[in-house]
């Protein structure tokens, strides 16, 4: 078969996924077959991931990933774009369907911004909707509005109805949420006719869904039953799991609003049971919660207890704290953490203010920049004082001035270091690691200790492709801390090891200097944090290092002991 057969096939595949999965699964399998026989590579690598969307549709989690991890990496080998993306896309909605939010989130992110750099639209309005659902489930009701509503402008200029109807069933929610009760009906009611018009039954399952829970508001029980009923029987032709726990804990609900506490209960554990099988835990822990109410109407204490420690607990585990690390002021999430432990909240708190300290990059930046000048100026006044004047007394006090006009110097450089790291763009190139420590190791011979330091190196010769500002930085920092911090009355050394462990790049630098003492092991990342005074610096090197890691995807890792020395563990992603 011609390769543009294939590609028909499976274009015909993808059109007819709204009201024939089973069909579409077929039709890509055929495709899948005909492309291996054909040996044509690329027809097979989106054969695979099609067929991890349509296994991702029906909530068959481990198949759909599987197929897109396997298309991935051959679009990556062949630096394939638009396959990327798509990847991206299944394995993003895997992750936020489950209980991986965060990787979730980077992956939808990645995949919206190649999709821009390639003008697509139309998945451009895809993932709008997706990375509105995820901020839902955080309780951004904001954020969440306005990427459905992005979606939907997208999806009326490229004349795409179901995108805009599939925009339009989570927006109806939002508005429930703010008590705009009409607005909600008048929007999912356009919904409704689109997907009919269209004949996009898995579409019109969602929005009958949505319109179930508009009836309950409007406390019109019957018809938000017979919307339910008829979205579940939707559900099950294309066997959408994920749309049958929803329906299943939505139906819970009203029976609840009824009074029909045994229906509630039947149509609550069946969200359990299928959610607990799928792993789709927003629902699961949605359903504890309504089991929770129920128990407690039924002066069931002891099982309300548990039901509530059940939900409590398995939002705690959905709501990670490396995602509230990416997610800007996210206020409505405090009033979700009032179910949570004192600790848990006082931690989000301290991210979301860490946070708020990135928007003052740009401000820093210009700030930095204008200070440059005068700093300079007076760095270089003191050389002249040093030529022209003899008095003594009056040298110690020009000297003074310098350290302090030099302290300002550290802290400019810092700031403009810090705000280069979040602003310069992801140029990537092949990372000589033998170079480039030579090259650090050598920019830190100003530095009084230098010259009394043995370094060892030990590294390994690695195919890395990274941002080389970024490494660089990396590496800058953890030299010139291990250097600056070492100890005169011992043999001093920084070891420096650089190797390969399994899917990460790790940088080991180990020292025996001052060490860290305990009590500030846990502020020693902070911006501008010093933990002694007796060594110059501006207290941002390694507040700069954790976001240059942290920009590559990794992570760091410190032990150290007071007096005995430090060993700094850098883990980058092999694919960062």
């Amino acid at each position: 078969m011609e390769q543009s057969e294939i590609d028909a096939l499976l274009e015909k595949a993808y059109a007819q996924r709204g009201n024939d999965i089973h069909g579409s699964i077929a039709l890509t399998e055929q495709a899948l077959q005909k492309s291996i026989h054909s040996n044509y590579e690329n027809g097979k690598g989106k054969a695979e991931n099609q067929l991890g969307l349509f296994h991702l549709v029906q909530g068959n989690f481990d198949r759909a990933g599987s197929f897109a991890e396997s298309a991935l990496a051959y679009f990556e080998k062949h630096k394939n774009l638009k396959g990327i993306a798509d990847a991206y896309y299944n394995l993003g909605s895997i992750c936020y369907r489950t209980d991986n939010y965060h990787n979730g989130l980077l992956l939808m992110l990645d995949c919206l911004k190649i999709y821009r750099l390639l003008n697509d639209f139309h998945n451009q309005a895809r993932v709008l909707k997706s990375l509105g659902t995820i901020y839902e489930y955080f309780g951004d009701y904001d954020s969440a509005s306005e990427s459905y509503e992005k979606c939907i402008d997208i999806s009326k200029t490229i004349k795409d109805p179901n995108l805009e109807s599939n925009a339009y069933n989570p927006l109806s929610g939002i508005y429930l949420k703010r008590n705009e009760i009409d607005k909600a009906f008048e929007i999912i009611q356009k919904s409704i006719e689109i997907k009919n018009q269209t004949q996009d039954l898995r579409g019109l399952a969602f929005a009958l869904y949505a319109r179930g829970k508009v009836y309950i508001r409007k406390k019109e029980f019957e018809k938000s039953v017979e919307d339910f009923q008829n979205a579940l029987t939707l559900t099950r032709n294309p066997d959408d799991k994920l749309g049958q726990c929803m329906v299943y804990n939505k139906l819970g609900v009203v029976h609840f609003q009824m009074k029909d506490f045994v229906n509630t209960r039947k149509y609550l554990l069946e969200a359990v049971a299928m959610s607990k099988k799928f792993n789709i835990s927003f629902v699961l822990f949605k359903s504890y919660r309504h089991l929770y109410e129920l128990a407690k109407v039924e002066n069931k204490t002891d099982e309300a207890l548990t039901y509530l420690e059940q939900s409590i607990k398995l939002r705690e585990t959905v709501i990670t704290t490396e995602t509230h690390k990416i997610i800007k002021s996210y206020d409505a999430i405090l009033k979700i953490e009032a179910l949570e432990h004192e600790a848990l909240l006082q931690k989000e708190k301290n991210d979301i203010i860490e946070k708020k300290n990135a928007e003052l990059d740009s401000f820093f930046y210009r700030v930095s920049h204008d200070l440059k000048g005068p700093i300079s100026s007076l760095l270089g006044l003191h050389n002249l004082v040093q030529m022209d004047i003899q008095d003594k007394p009056a040298l110690h006090l020009f000297d003074m001035y310098n350290s302090q006009a030099l302290r300002m110097n550290n802290i400019v450089m810092g700031l403009i270091n810090l705000t280069e790291i979040k602003n310069t763009e992801e140029l990537k190139s092949k990372i000589d690691f033998e170079r480039l420590v030579d090259e650090c190791v050598n920019s830190c011979h100003y530095l009084d200790q230098s010259s009394h330091i043995a370094i060892r190196k030990e590294i390994e010769s690695i195919e890395f492709i990274s941002e080389w500002a970024i490494i660089n930085t990396i590496l800058q920092n953890l030299i010139e801390n291990a250097i600056k911090y070492s100890r005169r009355e011992i043999e001093p050394f920084v070891a420096i090891k650089i190797f390969t462990d399994v899917n990460f790049i790790v940088i080991r630098v180990e020292d025996n200097g001052q060490g860290i003492p305990e009590k500030y092991k846990n502020n020693i990342f902070d911006m501008f944090f010093r933990a002694n005074d007796r060594t110059q610096g501006s207290g941002l090197g390694l507040y700069i290092l954790k976001r240059a890691v942290e920009r590559l995807r990794g992570n760091i890792e410190v032990e150290s002991t007071l007096h005995i020395g430090s060993i700094f563990t850098v883990k980058l992603p092999v694919h960062s």
